[in-house]
């Protein structure tokens, strides 16, 4: 083979993880999914690993493989491919690539859909619905977030590159990654708990049953949400918010179909004069 037995420049190094942070999904297909993205990443790598073209393709076309990870943690798997090519290690490079792109996409998957996303849409929310409506500090609440994960990948690609074969150990058995993922999983689910009564909190019945007497008031007035709030304060936001956790587990409905049933329900107990 001709190879350069040279390690790639800082140059190289830097031009492919930027190549993957931007353009993993620009060619995602149903076929190869990222396979396209991971390859071309790998242009600049392979271009100073070997001095003919016919090496570079066969290698790019090695990488060509299916490929699916989360976008951000998959610059970990990257960082870890590259070092492994580096090393001429083509086929331990290629079952990493396999073994971690499952893991990694639970990880990032996790960290962005339970943490970041529900945290800034929640927060953005409820500054721009908040004492001030349209306050435009909701706007960067939500933007900064994105961009501090989007950012991060570049530290995720160094990371991957100096770890190599070793990140594998730190996926397997109880780990530092699955600490985090679960930590994730808690905090998010805390937060959007949190935020369940701040944004439905004007949900309530507004059942009364007053008792008459030859058409006479007789006694207090019966308030179903009085009754509710003495049981557990907030409790018809919960309802709801379980409701619908059900229709989505347990009936695998999907959140379009969820939606139009809790906009029937409402609708129809609004029209009563019932909520």
């Amino acid at each position: 083979m001709a190879k350069t037995n040279t390690k790639v420049s800082e140059k190289g190094l830097k031009r492919a993880a930027t190549r993957h942070n931007w353009t993993l999904q620009w060619c995602w297909n149903y076929e190869r999914m990222q396979a396209s993205g991971f390859a071309y990443s790998l242009v600049p790598v392979m271009q100073e690993l070997y001095t003919t073209e016919e090496e570079i393709c066969e290698n790019l076309e090695r990488n060509m493989q299916f490929y699916n990870s989360h976008p951000g943690t998959s610059a970990i798997i990257f960082g870890a491919s590259v070092a492994l090519e580096e090393q001429y290690q083509s086929d331990t490079s290629d079952s990493i690539k396999a073994a971690l792109m499952g893991p990694m996409a639970s990880i990032g998957d996790t960290l962005q859909g339970s943490l970041v996303q529900p945290f800034a849409y929640l927060i953005s929310a409820a500054l721009a619905i908040g004492p001030y409506p349209g306050n435009l500090l909701s706007i960067p609440v939500l933007l900064i977030p994105f961009l501090i994960y989007f950012w991060a990948r570049w530290p995720f690609f160094w990371w991957g590159y100096r770890q190599s074969t070793k990140i594998i150990e730190d996926i397997s058995g109880q780990s530092d990654f699955n600490l985090l993922r679960d930590a994730a999983q808690v905090l998010g689910l805390t937060v959007i708990g949190g935020f369940i009564p701040s944004m439905l909190a004007g949900l309530s019945f507004k059942i009364k049953y007053v008792q008459l007497l030859d058409g006479i008031p007789v006694g207090d007035p019966f308030d179903l949400q009085v009754l509710l709030n003495g049981i557990l304060p907030y409790l018809l936001p919960i309802a709801l918010v379980a409701f619908c956790y059900w229709m989505l587990k347990n009936r695998r409905l999907t959140p379009v179909k969820v939606i139009g049933i809790v906009a029937v329900i409402t609708f129809v107990l609004g029209f009563a004069g019932w909520l």
